[in-house]
């Protein structure tokens, strides 16, 4: 009897070990994966309301809005409008984002942005169903909208000889 209970005794303890010594190894690489994590950019004071206008002169992309038909419409084109991607999901760039990637979720879809030092770059614009994005960029601000016409989110950075500054409207 006490050669079995010292048999399960030790089994218990090596499965024990054998669990911590593998959570500890795949821990790091479920957190933000399979894990909630916290998003570093949901610290981002929200205002209400519209965002300061952007010069309607300026390049502006505009991308079809999302259905949940295998049809989706196709992207609208303003005169000004280049777009650079047929999806819903504006993707400008396939090469890898440097910096520091940060993903704004806002009520209208998400906005993800590659913010460096003296810059920031648009990785990726997910709409909702029934929104669009619209992207302007210039030299020294990136703004994007997620809108359905009437309400919508939009991400603003900034950045004039200073680190990108990012604000975000919802409207």
């Amino acid at each position: 009897m006490r050669a079995r209970i010292g048999f399960i005794a030790v089994w218990v303890a090596t499965t024990a070990a054998g669990i911590g010594i593998s959570w500890a190894g795949v821990g790091d690489a479920l957190r933000g994966t399979a894990l909630p994590t916290q998003d570093l950019a949901a610290k981002v004071p929200v205002h209400e309301g519209r965002p300061p206008a952007s010069d309607p002169s300026q390049e502006a992309v505009s991308f079809g809005a999302r259905s949940a038909s295998p049809t989706a419409s196709p992207p609208t084109r303003t005169p000004t409008a280049r777009p650079t991607s047929k999806r819903p999901s504006v993707k400008p760039s396939s090469s890898r984002p440097d910096g520091n990637v940060r993903t704004y979720v806002v009520k209208s879809g998400r906005v993800v942005l590659s913010l460096s030092a003296d810059s920031a770059r648009l990785v990726s614009a997910t709409p909702d169903n029934g929104f669009q994005a619209k992207v302007w960029r210039q030299e020294k601000w990136l703004r994007v909208d997620l809108t359905d016409g009437v309400k919508g989110s939009a991400v603003f950075a900034q950045w004039n000889g200073h680190a990108p500054l990012v604000q975000v409207y919802e409207y």
